[in-house]
């Protein structure tokens, strides 16, 4: 159900209705964002009222806090679907409609969600005509105040029209558990099957990732829920960063025939950990070297694409990124197939909010009435996925000040456990001194410790039972390849002039520190899982530390920008959970004459040494025994001179790296990401845009406009991870940010799609991918 949704905003009280006049709609696809239309404005989510959790205790107009986009227009969605005459049952499923969302048919109301982050299915049965058209109409009516980030707004998240017999199998009907056991692996399985008490058959199969089948049974019974089990020989493990999944397909017969069936993708892997030897996966010990992460895809807003999905893996990989939390809601199910497939584990993540509220009409406000079911809906959804680690049942919780916090954890915690008995829970704590006195953290089988490297050894040494990682890391700031003069070591971030960051990776809010704190520590503790940076990617919203300022509309905490561009800090990383041998030379060098620069350089080597213009200006030592100079090397109080600054490995590579100083803006280069896109209108490429001078050197400080168009295919968006640009995405031009910024495009028809991008100074340039 993806196309030919007729959509329009506005306060319609009578939109479900089958003679309603909807020829002012628009047509529209879903997955949908509405809110990501734009325009950005500070009024769109202005909000005056103090926000504990995130440092700010008193009563302050907040602006950018939800990405500065209408968030909270009412709007209607309608579709007419067909249903066949000989459909018994008839249930539409959704990933997600953000948010308070009611579903009609034929004028009846049946059912919809207030959590924007849950899947559901309606049973729409009753309402519907069969052997005709049916009219669908979906009313979401977002509030303000009940979002710390950008949530996005409408059907954002797929649709699916289930049709069925008399006897069929419901909504998430299977909860497949393998286990190792000696040389085999068994499979454990249960499987819910809507039979009206008659007896069925179960043809239950699994197949390799070849497709080849491995094993198989026939069952007979008349119960609503069938376990079972099988044995596999010469089984795959499913590793990190080596995937190898299996299919479970069981087929319902009815008398004979077949009535339904239903599939699902599983992986083969053991987790063990403990309060001294840390975290086991298959047997080998595993650092989780991890980042959190929220769910909107930059400038396609909050709607699911898989390929843009797979690209933020892909590049989160490249720097040797093993984990992912996602923050602070369930992800699409698309996200957490592409993590089944690349071999990330995760963490799945269900509120933000308990009963307390952080903002005066986030979730707090619905826990008590939607809480149970929205976590057993989680865990059912996704329970299958080998690459989900952990169930975390809350972040930063208000609870944890409370002598009786520790019943809503047991709570939730016991909910996970019966649904899923093969996964430990955990929940990310701030106050985590806190959460131990009260008892709260002893209800998660691992506790996650937000921002609090420098209590570790503590914790571990006071509470001796508890399993322990770095449930949220570092946060620190930065806009790429923007630097300011001179350099602080380390600092709390102050708002500048031009509402951005320093990108030399020191800054950060109060609760921040330099990434390589939590490096030093995870390296030096074994008994510590690891480490979830905040945050992988910028997100819209949350602009910290701009909080009165405007414009600025989106996170600066990313290792990579809003566009999904590598910030300094991704090497850092790189060096620190990777054995790639490169260098990466920060900040630039164009600056004026006299000024005084510090070079930093994240690099493999120990080792390095610094020349500008030819002259060494000596070899620096990563230092084991101090936290910043453990994986960074600095040379401070250089004086700029134009020409070019080279590092040289002092190892058997001998590597080097050069940055020169650049002249005026005169060209443009186009790099796309991928060779080939498949023609079916919803695999995106990515373009990479740089502003050249005449001798192919990076400017550094171009933002200059460049047009783009594309031919053979559909201009998409652009962005360039400028968090204070107000330019809407899809408009069909970008201003370069640090000399970058990235187009992206995609087609329906097979053939060349070619990206030009003109700008008056600069000239044409164009690049061609193939689709196919």
């Amino acid at each position: 159900m993806k196309h030919n949704w007729k959509f329009k905003k506005g306060e319609m009280n009578d939109a479900y209705r089958i003679d309603f006049d909807d020829s002012d709609f628009r047509i529209v696809s879903v997955p949908h964002d509405y809110a990501i239309e734009g325009p950005f404005s500070p009024d769109n989510d202005k909000q005056g009222e103090k926000v504990e959790a995130d440092g700010i205790h008193d009563k302050i107009t907040h602006v950018g806090r939800t990405g500065a986009l209408p968030i909270t227009d009412w709007a209607w969605y309608r579709k007419e679907f067909f249903v066949d005459k000989d459909a018994k049952n008839v249930f539409l499923e959704f990933d997600g409609i953000m948010c308070n969302s009611t579903i009609y048919v034929n004028e009846t109301e049946v059912g919809g969600r207030i959590y924007g982050y849950s899947s559901f299915s309606v049973d729409i049965t009753s309402a519907c005509k069969f052997g005709e058209n049916n009219l669908l109409a979906i009313s979401v009516r977002p509030e303000g105040n009940a979002s710390r980030w950008y949530p996005g707004a409408g059907v954002y998240r797929n649709v699916r029209l289930v049709q069925k017999g008399s006897e069929y199998f419901p909504y998430l009907p299977l909860f497949i558990r393998p286990a190792v056991k000696g040389d085999c692996a068994e499979v454990a399985f249960d499987i819910n099957v809507a039979t009206n008490e008659q007896e069925y058959m179960l043809d239950v199969a699994i197949y390799d990732q070849e497709g080849k089948l491995v094993a198989s049974q026939k069952y007979t019974s008349t119960k609503a829920k069938f376990s079972g089990e099988l044995e596999l020989e010469n089984y795959h493990l499913w590793e990190i960063l080596n995937s190898y999944l299996y299919t479970f397909e069981a087929k319902l017969y009815i008398k004979g025939k077949e009535a339904d069936i239903a599939i699902t993708k599983f992986g083969i892997r053991t987790i063990d950990y403990g309060p001294d030897k840390g975290l086991y996966i298959n047997n080998k010990y595993t650092k989780l070297n991890g980042v959190c992460m929220h769910h909107d895809l930059g400038a396609l807003g909050a709607v699911v694409n898989i390929s843009a999905i797979n690209r933020q893996i892909e590049k989160l990989i490249d720097i040797g990124v093993n984990a992912i939390r996602f923050s602070h809601n369930p992800p699409s199910p698309e996200y957490l197939d592409a993590c089944d497939r690349y071999g990330i584990v995760t963490i799945d993540e269900a509120f933000d909010e308990w009963k307390i509220q952080k903002v005066s009409n986030g979730y707090g406000k619905h826990f008590n009435q939607e809480g149970e079911k929205d976590i057993r809906t989680m865990v059912k959804r996704d329970r299958n996925h080998p690459s989900i680690i952990m169930w975390s049942i809350g972040n930063e919780i208000l609870e944890q000040r409370l002598i009786y916090g520790w019943k809503y954890a047991k709570f939730l915690s016991d909910i996970c456990h019966e649904e899923d008995p093969t996964r430990p829970t955990t929940a990310g704590f701030n106050n985590t001194e806190g959460a131990f006195t009260n008892g709260l953290a002893a209800e998660v089988d691992i506790v996650g410790a937000n921002y609090k490297p420098h209590q570790y050894v503590r914790f571990h040494n006071t509470y001796p039972d508890a399993v322990l990682y770095g449930s949220e890391t570092s946060s620190c700031l930065s806009s790429r390849g923007h630097y300011y003069l001179p350099k602080r070591y380390p600092s709390i971030a102050e708002p500048m002039e031009d509402l951005q960051m320093c990108s030399y990776d020191m800054e950060g809010p109060a609760w921040a520190y330099y990434p390589e704190r939590e490096i030093y520590v995870q390296k030096k503790n074994d008994y510590l899982l690891g480490e979830f940076v905040w945050t992988g990617f910028d997100y819209l919203g949350e602009p910290t530390p701009y909080r009165l300022e405007w414009p600025s509309r989106s996170s600066y905490f990313g290792i990579y920008d809003l566009a999904g561009l590598k910030k300094d800090r991704a090497y850092s990383y790189m060096s620190a959970w990777t054995d790639k041998e490169f260098i990466h030379i920060l900040p630039h060098w164009n600056w004026n004459e006299g000024d005084v620069v510090d070079i930093h350089c994240y690099t493999h080597a120990k080792e390095a040494e610094l020349f500008v213009n030819g002259v060494s200006y000596g070899i620096k030592h990563k230092d084991e025994n101090d936290e910043l100079l453990s994986n960074r090397l600095i040379w401070k109080y250089i004086k700029f001179v134009p020409g070019e600054i080279t590092v040289v490995a002092q190892d058997k590579t001998k590597m080097s790296a050069t940055i020169k100083t650049a002249g005026e803006p005169a060209q443009i280069k186009i790099t796309p990401e991928r060779t080939e896109i498949k023609a079916d209108g919803e695999d995106l490429i990515y373009f990479v845009l740089e502003i050249l001078d005449k001798d192919g050197v990076l400017c550094p400080k171009a933002n200059n406009r460049v047009d783009l168009t594309v031919d053979g295919g559909e201009y998409v968006a652009a962005d360039a991870g400028d968090a204070t640009s107000l330019r809407m995405f899809t408009e069909p031009y970008c201003e370069a940010f640090s000399g970058k910024l990235v187009a992206i495009a995609k087609s329906s028809a097979a053939g060349t799609l070619t990206l030009k991008a003109t700008a008056p100074e600069l000239g044409e340039a164009t690049a061609k991918i193939q689709v196919k």
